[in-house]
Formats: structure tokens, C-alpha cells, sequence
């Protein structure tokens, strides 16, 4: 899957939006302001529950994205368990583990 801000070709954009479920927001107009950003919220969002997994579309579920310098944070409901919380994509995570 490519990066959020690589450019891709024509026909893999064609067939991973083919992939996605219908959505009642029609993406804004190739080359507008906002239309890629739209684009990979649509690819990126959370598809399903992370506490029942649980399909956030088809039980009502909400996941609404804002960022935080270079995070993307999705803000995520889900309709069938109730679940309220954040998802959170990283490019690169660095950890530290403890010694044993």
C-alpha cells in the first residue's frame, strides 16, 4: 500500500477504490484542495472495531480523522459495542523494552 502523500498509478488507484464500500460522502473533484487528503481517509479509516471487531460501517460505527503535527488520529465510535476511542496511524514506531 503506498505512502499517504506518494503518487501512485491510475489503475491501482482504480482498483483500491473499487475495494472500498460504498460511501454516502462522494469524494470531492480530482485536483481539488482537499481531494487526496479525502481520498486516503477513505483507504486509511478504521474498518473495524478494535474492542469487538465489530464492522464500524454496517453497525452505525463513526471514525472521524484529525491530526497532530505528522500523526493522523482517527476518533472512532462503534455502533454495535459502544466503543469510544482513538486509532492512531504511524509511519515509524520506536520503542524501548525492558530487560528481563
Amino acid at each position: 500500500m503506498p505512502a499517504p502523500d506518494e503518487k501512485f498509478d491510475t489503475t491501482e488507484r482504480a482498483r483500491i477504490m473499487a475495494e472500498l464500500p460504498p460511501d454516502p460522502h462522494r469524494l470531492p473533484p480530482r485536483g481539488e484542495w482537499f481531494s487526496s487528503d479525502a481520498e486516503r481517509h477513505l483507504l486509511d479509516r478504521p474498518k473495524f472495531c478494535p474492542m469487538c471487531a465489530g464492522d464500524l460501517e454496517a453497525d452505525g460505527g463513526i471514525a472521524t480523522e484529525y491530526w497532530t503535527g505528522d500523526t493522523r488520529n482517527f476518533m472512532t465510535w462503534c455502533g454495535d459495542c459502544g466503543w469510544f476511542g482513538e486509532v492512531v496511524r504511524f509511519d515509524m514506531v520506536t520503542i524501548q523494552e525492558e530487560e528481563h
